[in-house]
């Protein structure tokens, strides 16, 4: 079956490859000036400005009418136009200290839903995509995620420590608390192209995150989509929680004995919102 967006997916491919050419040829990431602080501990660099500008570049060279919305300057709104979500470098932390677990990662939406997307792992020559027709699939072979295992045995990725609100914080201990003695293992990647990527290709069986910006989340939402993974839709309709699985079976028991255990919603005050598809900009979690 042809792919109808066949040549999106090569826009993307040529774009997180030309944002990782740049990252990964800076002469010393680890000296890169500090710009500004975005979380607690979460960095930008000249890298990353850099980078965006080379996929952006490889993308309006072929799409010039289409938006771009990306995460160094050029937040908005999804609209029903055409519209490319980039994310030059998803795991600054982990890339400046040498840290193998981070990416590009791009997303094209039309009519606000995401139709095809990307996830470079540069250091590890790992590139990811996906496409309904073409479903998931990495360095060109088809990949799902894992079809069945029992909670006990499933390995874990959640986001990391990144937020300021130290309710927040505790919040997210509480889930780890919670699941420590009721999975296989728990996985902090530091790298949400990582987290989604791994859990597309049955590497890891359960990921949980709180929501955050669109870069963040929904290049890897749509490639877990199309790889199989089921999406808690009810905890996703609330705008600030993601709960992904490789079955349905492993994710609903996750929720029941691990989450509903638990104040999981406790800070939630404190993330972003999702509305229309959009980050919350009067969020004070986004205020740098």
């Amino acid at each position: 079956m042809e792919d109808p967006y066949a040549d999106e997916l090569s826009a993307a491919c040529a774009a997180v490859r030309a944002a990782a050419s740049v990252y990964m040829n800076a002469a010393d990431p680890r000296s890169s000036e500090k710009k500004n602080a975005v979380g607690s501990y979460d960095t930008v660099t000249d890298a990353d400005t850099a980078a965006q500008e080379a996929a952006v570049s490889a993308i309006l060279s072929v799409f010039p009418d289409d938006r771009i919305i990306a995460e160094e300057g050029r937040d908005g709104d999804l609209t029903g136009e055409r519209t490319w979500i980039i994310d030059p470098i998803d795991g600054t932390l982990n890339y400046q200290h040498g840290i193998p677990f981070y990416g590009t990662q791009a997303v094209l939406a039309v009519d606000k839903e995401p139709v095809m997307s990307a996830i470079l792992l540069p250091a590890l020559g790992e590139l990811f995509t996906a496409t309904a027709a073409s479903g998931a699939r990495l360095n060109g072979e088809p990949v799902r995620a894992h079809p069945e295992r029992e909670l006990r045995q499933c390995i874990v990725s959640t986001g990391d420590f990144s937020r300021k609100s130290q309710e927040w914080r505790d919040g997210h201990y509480r889930i780890i608390g919670a699941m420590k003695d009721r999975v296989a293992r728990i996985r902090m990647f530091g790298a949400a192209c990582s987290d989604f990527a791994y859990l597309s290709a049955g590497r890891t069986d359960i990921h949980i995150r709180y929501v955050n910006k669109l870069w963040d989340f929904l290049p890897g939402l749509f490639m877990a989509r199309v790889s199989g993974a089921y999406v808690d839709e009810e905890l996703l309709a609330e705008k600030r929680f993601l709960l992904l699985s490789g079955t349905e079976k492993a994710g609903r028991a996750f929720r029941e004995q691990v989450l509903e255990g638990t104040d999981f919603r406790a800070g939630w005050k404190y993330l972003t919102c999702i509305r229309d598809n959009r980050s919350d900009s009067n969020d004070p979690e986004n205020q740098g």
